[in-house]
């Protein structure tokens, strides 16, 4: 087995069964009956390159929308498309996301039985399959799809028991950056559970004031918190600590971007440069690469520079709130509040803070186009600021989480770029999946 592979296009494929479907546009599905509760409602937002990021402002859809439009509702196997801005990015229900809706915003992809899903997901994100929806997406203003462009996309098509073995062999990395994924965020939950008790709800304080021993903690960490409260502008606070404004703890600037047209600011650029859309598609919020890169040219038109690891990066426009921690230096475009910590001020501390403060934040934003929120506005945003002990023990703790986070993220990454390099050869025959497949079939018999 192995050699050349039949080239065909999407919509040959279909012709033996299968559907394009786009998602139901305001006519259908009025923005009223989104909801709180149900199913996720998946449109661009929602779709990363091969996974679905599911967030705090993803719609959902009740049980009776799900009934009247039962031809959106997904089911495994399907592949949904972005169809607008990110068009090359697309991704496939698993059989936990089986029953999720399809948004207003995607195009599902639904398969015959002659091919396998899998296989389809991984080559539809290969280089070759996104760099032609970026150059065959319709639109001036925006990038689009549509049904018509996701029909004419080039397959390779090799017989179905080959793209089995194919779809076994990247799943198998892919099961495994998938069981990172969910090891990480049970590490965020603990980490954002950590802070909102310490910091939010002042728990271990309250459980003191009551004569209780606090909970989840051992009996030195707990003699660094009070056991009272005092008055302040923010209310009711721990004795000890105090009211400070987040540019304080940290200095904020923001960056920009060089002119596109100097070639000396961008070809063969060296440092990382991040805009945004970096952050968009993370899994976790670690920022350990960026889409461009700049040259030393380059670096020297921003006047913030190259921010050092650690810097808490913040979406400060379209939207406001998309968050990551450097873990390389990176320098930023004008779209970031950026937050250095100061001195005995931790990066998880800043994180988890403007996690929990997101509504304050987009309260000091203004504008007519879309909300932005400046640095001069940010700057000012109070919040309690713990005594040094419980500050250094909360970093402790998160940062270790933390530590694991990235560990994990870092794994996850080094086997994508295996996934990655294996798909072109696995694609083209180049590498034979013959001996994979003859004893499949074995096994089968």
């Amino acid at each position: 087995m192995g050699g050349e592979r039949a080239i065909a296009t999407i919509a040959d494929l279909l012709a033996g069964g299968g559907t394009i479907k786009t998602g139901p546009f305001g006519t259908t599905l009025k923005a009223s009956e989104y909801s709180s509760v149900g199913v996720p409602l998946i449109s661009v937002g929602e779709i990363g390159y091969g996974t679905f990021r599911i967030h705090e402002k993803t719609p959902r859809v009740s049980p009776a929308v799900t009934t009247r439009l039962a031809e959106y509702v997904l089911q495994e196997g399907d592949i949904v498309f972005g169809r607008k801005g990110a068009v090359d990015r697309s991704a496939r229900i698993s059989a936990e996301q089986h029953g999720w809706f399809l948004g207003s915003d995607g195009i599902r992809l639904r398969l015959p039985e002659t091919t396998d899903s899998r296989f389809m997901a991984f080559q539809l994100q290969s280089p070759a399959s996104r760099n032609w929806l970026l150059q065959h997406a319709t639109g001036t203003t925006m990038a689009s799809l549509n049904q018509d462009v996701i029909g004419r996309i080039p397959i390779s098509l090799p017989p179905l028991p080959e793209q089995r073995a194919i779809a076994r062999i990247l799943g198998a990395l892919d099961d495994k950056i998938e069981l990172n994924r969910k090891m990480n965020a049970t590490l965020e939950t603990m980490a954002r559970a950590l802070f909102k008790s310490w910091f939010v709800d002042f728990d271990p304080v309250r459980a003191k004031a009551e004569g209780q021993a606090p909970s989840g903690m051992d009996a030195e960490t707990a003699r660094l918190f009070p056991s009272e409260f005092v008055e302040s502008e923010l209310g009711d606070i721990p004795r000890g600590w105090s009211v400070a404004s987040i540019g304080n703890l940290a200095e904020i600037v923001g960056g920009s971007t060089p002119s596109t047209k100097e070639s000396a600011y961008w070809d063969d650029g060296v440092h990382h440069w991040a805009t945004p859309k970096d952050l968009s598609a993370l899994a976790t919020p670690v920022v350990a690469a960026t889409e461009r890169k700049i040259t030393d040219e380059g670096l020297r038109q921003i006047s913030s520079g190259l921010l050092p690891v650690g810097t808490v990066l913040l979406s400060s426009r379209a939207p406001i709130g998309y968050l990551g921690i450097a873990d390389v230096p990176l320098a930023v475009n004008q779209g970031f509040i950026a937050m250095k910590p100061q001195p005995g001020i931790s990066a998880q501390f800043l994180l988890r803070w403007a996690e929990a403060a997101h509504e304050k934040i987009v309260s000091r934003a203004n504008g007519s186009t879309f909300l932005e929120i400046s640095k001069s506005n940010f700057r000012p945003i109070q919040l309690v600021r713990p005594s040094a002990p419980v500050l250094d023990a909360f970093h402790a703790l998160a940062d270790g989480l933390y530590r694991r986070l990235v560990t994990n993220e870092q794994q996850s990454r080094s086997l994508a770029v295996t996934r990655d390099e294996l798909l072109p050869r696995l694609l083209s025959g180049t590498l034979d999946v013959g001996p994979l497949v003859d004893r499949q079939g074995a096994a089968d018999d």
